[in-house]
């Protein structure tokens, strides 16, 4: 009887040892599966903030060539007063497209001190959730 008390006992142990054994594996995959979790978002966070940032970028090239174009076209023809710029997603060589509104107005009342303002607004990309919007105005 005492030897079945004994053996009893030592299974009851190994038992015991294997539970916890367990119990602790458990402990260090939810350690690592929340260690891996928090590493995803931190990673999908800084992707989104870096394609945002790009899409700024985009935008603020765009309003400058906006300004550029409309100068140009202004140049070329007096009677220019503006335009909304549909931008294609292959001109820009991206998937996105833009659209850029120019507005040209005469400020001044008499010839000495008349000058062109320029104003060009564009909203990238056009017809989407993230649309960037800058605007920018100059004064010739």
């Amino acid at each position: 009887m005492r030897l079945d008390y004994k053996s009893e006992m030592e299974t009851q142990k190994k038992k015991t040892r294997q539970g916890a054994v367990l119990v602790i594996v458990m402990i260090c995959l939810l350690l690592i599966s929340l260690v891996m979790a928090s590493l995803l978002k931190s990673t999908l966070m800084q992707r989104r903030q870096m394609l945002k940032e790009q899409l700024q970028v985009q935008a603020d090239w765009l309003v400058e060539s906006a300004l550029e174009r409309a100068a140009q076209r202004r140049l070329t023809n007096s009677e220019y007063q503006g335009e909304v710029w549909q931008i294609d997603p292959e001109e820009l060589g991206t998937r996105y497209a833009a659209s850029a509104e120019i507005v040209l107005e005469t400020e001044g009342d008499g010839e000495a001190d008349r000058r062109l303002s320029i104003q060009a607004r564009v909203k990238y990309p056009e017809n989407q959730t993230d649309t960037i919007t800058r605007t920018k105005k100059i004064i010739l």
